[in-house]
């Protein structure tokens, strides 16, 4: 019945691996490597177009070096030639088709889209040795409530990201691995952060030549992550009203944000503003950091700030980009930081530090990000803040990521680091 598509998306069992040809390399192929080895479940969630499907067929790739073709099945269930088809059909339909023998490999992408799957998946995991399942989806919640209950203990998550900056200067053919290689390639850096912060790491638009090509993908893209990820999936009623959200959270990134002020705006109760909120989240399009309190209630009592997945998917969906140059810099150093451990931002009376990064149960470092010191009031307000917060947390150093000033200092007996944002966001550890 759906032998059809299985064999359109199965090219490998005609001998044919174009498609797996041309694929770019991404660090995130070694981590995973190791895991993808293993016998649980390997749960690939991340924002739409973000490159999970060439993840897995990087994977599959690997695996046709040294497995038979006929064992290998790739499913794609957003094909709407697989709509009635369920996780134990396209299995079932593989078995009739290739008669597979030994270890198989089953990934199944954009695995969501069907009611149940984690009920099949673990049938299939408890009760055969040989099969090696993959799993992508493009909404966080792929690795929480819906199927925790079913996979507990049988599956290993790995979140996908657009391209970071060291992986976009890599693909563009700057290898950084040591000290000199930042020094000698300043100016190229510098030109290509320029590139990157106007149009983002989505992989596609980074392979994409013409300018106005890249700001259709990425229109694209942020209609599409609306439209199915959040509306068709949440089946939300005041579409009007949620895109007006979306337009709103991208043109005020980094700003403190509650739902009842945004509810007065929309005209929208407080509740709903937060349902929107988490869909957001849960689609990897807006990311929230909240206040750093040791308690919950205290922490969400305060507003919160939003990031954006990609400044390129902000500016297509903001329509703004030149005086923005400061909080599309405080986004991609939110980028960074967050996947280094959970993320927070902290302020007294007196003023804010915009990241507290917390690993584990300890807070290890304190992150300004300011576009120009020059002016002797902002370097005051600035370097205060981290002062305090230094304080606050008992840390000796903290970080001021600036467009351009490099440096360190001593204050009152801690360490202030300047760090350039082209240089910082090459590092492999950036100064805590």
């Amino acid at each position: 019945m759906f032998a059809d598509a299985l064999n359109f998306w199965n090219p490998w069992w005609r001998g044919e691996t174009g498609s797996l040809e041309g694929l770019v390399d991404r660090p995130c192929l070694q981590e995973v490597r190791p895991w993808f080895e293993r016998k649980e479940v390997l749960a690939v969630t991340g924002v739409r177009r973000s490159g999970k499907t060439s993840l897995m067929y990087l994977l599959i790739r690997g695996c046709l070096e040294d497995t038979q073709a006929d064992n290998v099945l790739y499913v794609n269930f957003e094909d709407l030639a697989l709509e009635e088809a369920t996780v134990r059909h396209v299995i079932e339909e593989h078995e009739r088709l290739m008669a597979p023998e030994g270890m198989r490999y089953v990934f199944l992408d954009e695995v969501q889209r069907k009611p149940g799957w984690e009920r099949e998946v673990k049938r299939y995991y408890d009760g055969s040795s040989n099969i090696k399942f993959v799993v992508s989806g493009s909404n966080s919640s792929l690795l929480m409530t819906e199927y925790s209950t079913y996979l507990t203990g049988r599956d290993i998550a790995y979140e996908m990201f657009p391209l970071s900056f060291s992986e976009f200067v890599q693909v563009n053919g700057i290898s950084i691995e040591r000290e000199l290689d930042v020094i000698a390639n300043r100016l190229r850096l510098q030109g290509l952060l320029d590139e990157y912060i106007r149009h983002g790491g989505f992989p596609e638009v980074v392979l994409t030549g013409d300018e106005m090509t890249k700001v259709r993908l990425l229109k694209g893209y942020a209609s599409a992550i609306i439209s199915r990820d959040v509306i068709g999936r949440h089946q939300v009623r005041e579409k009007g009203k949620l895109e007006r959200l979306a337009a709103f959270l991208a043109t005020n990134t980094s700003k403190d944000t509650s739902a009842r002020s945004l509810g007065k705006v929309l005209k929208l109760n407080t509740a709903t503003v937060d349902d929107y909120l988490d869909h957001f989240r849960d689609a990897y399009l807006f990311l929230p950091v909240h206040h750093f309190d040791y308690s919950l209630k205290t922490q969400y009592v305060h507003p919160r700030k939003v990031y954006c997945i990609d400044t390129g998917l902000r500016n297509a969906m903001s329509f703004r980009f030149s005086e923005d140059i400061g909080r599309l810099m405080e986004n991609l150093v939110f980028l960074r930081l967050m996947r280094a451990g959970d993320i927070y931002y902290w302020k007294d009376d007196k003023g804010e530090v915009d990241f507290v990064v917390k690993e584990g149960v300890e807070v290890t470092r304190l992150v300004q990000s300011c576009y120009d010191l020059s002016e002797a009031k902002t370097r005051r307000r600035e370097e205060g803040a981290l002062l305090r917060g230094m304080k606050h947390f008992g840390l000796e150093r903290g970080t001021i990521v600036t467009w351009d000033e490099e440096g360190e200092e001593s204050m009152e007996g801690k360490v202030i680091v300047y760090r350039p944002l082209w240089r910082w966001l090459v590092e492999d550890d950036p100064a805590p």
